[in-house]
């Protein structure tokens, strides 16, 4: 059995820049400010939150999502936005199981998504904390 869509997420993953989304200072494990995101990053981790929304149930956006698209203007608008809808369609493609090779396929390329997301934009969010949390 192909795992298309777990191949895809995962190379989504791995293609988004970790490690220039936590700041250097005495908490090294604590996500860096959103403030001093590029807006390429902001941008992708704001089509996760999108996402994630879409596909997982259970999960809601915060405020902060609204207050990280605020953070740019101009030129960064237009590259967050275009880094978002990359996102975003991914995650689309991920809801319609455009890459799957049948139901099991599709549940699991959709449960490990949402676990991924909410490791790292949810509540204690290893990229970026706090975009989405479970509804209660």
């Amino acid at each position: 059995m192909r795992w298309t869509n777990m191949v895809i997420a995962a190379a989504l993953v791995a293609a988004l820049p970790l490690a220039p989304l936590f700041a250097a200072s005495e908490d090294a494990a604590a996500p860096r400010s959103t403030a001093k995101l590029s807006a390429r990053d902001a941008g992708a981790r704001y089509g996760e939150a999108a996402g994630a929304i879409l596909v997982c149930d259970g999960l809601r956006i915060t405020d902060r999502v609204a207050e990280l698209r605020a953070l740019y203007q101009g030129d960064e608008l237009t590259d967050f936005d275009a880094q978002a809808g990359k996102i975003l369609q991914a995650w689309r493609d991920t809801l319609n199981c455009e890459h799957a090779d049948g139901p099991a396929d599709c549940r699991v390329s959709r449960q490990w998504s949402c676990r991924q997301a909410l490791q790292e934009i949810g509540p204690s969010g290893t990229a970026l904390q706090g975009l989405i949390e479970p509804k209660n």
